[in-house]
C-alpha cells in the first residue's frame, strides 16, 4: 500500500490528531477538522522529507479551497496532522 493510502485509512478509521499548531493555524484560514479531513481523502502527495517522515498533502476543503496539509505517521500507527493551511497561489 503506498504512504498515501496508509495515511488516508487511518483518518477514515479516525487514527489522527492534529497538533495544536496545526489546530490555531487551520482557525486562522477558517478551516476545521472536516476540511483537514477532506483535504486527506481527497489529496494527493505533493512533498516528502523521508529523513523526517513527514508529507505535505495537499487537497480540498469542503468549500472546494485548495488546502495543504503536513503530517507524519507516529510509531504507535497514528496520523499525526503537524500544520494546516490554505494552499494559495
Amino acid at each position: 500500500m503506498s504512504r498515501i493510502k496508509e495515511i488516508q485509512a487511518l483518518i477514515r478509521y479516525g487514527l489522527y490528531y492534529l497538533t495544536e499548531h496545526a489546530d490555531d493555524e487551520a482557525l486562522v484560514d477558517g478551516l476545521d477538522i472536516y476540511d483537514v479531513e477532506n483535504c486527506i481523502l481527497t489529496g494527493n502527495t505533493r512533498r516528502t522529507w523521508p529523513k523526517d517522515g513527514k508529507y505535505e498533502i495537499v487537497g480540498l476543503a469542503l468549500d472546494g479551497r485548495k488546502v495543504g496539509v503536513v503530517c507524519r505517521i507516529t510509531p504507535s500507527g497514528k496520523v499525526r496532522i503537524i500544520t494546516v493551511y490554505e494552499d494559495k497561489p
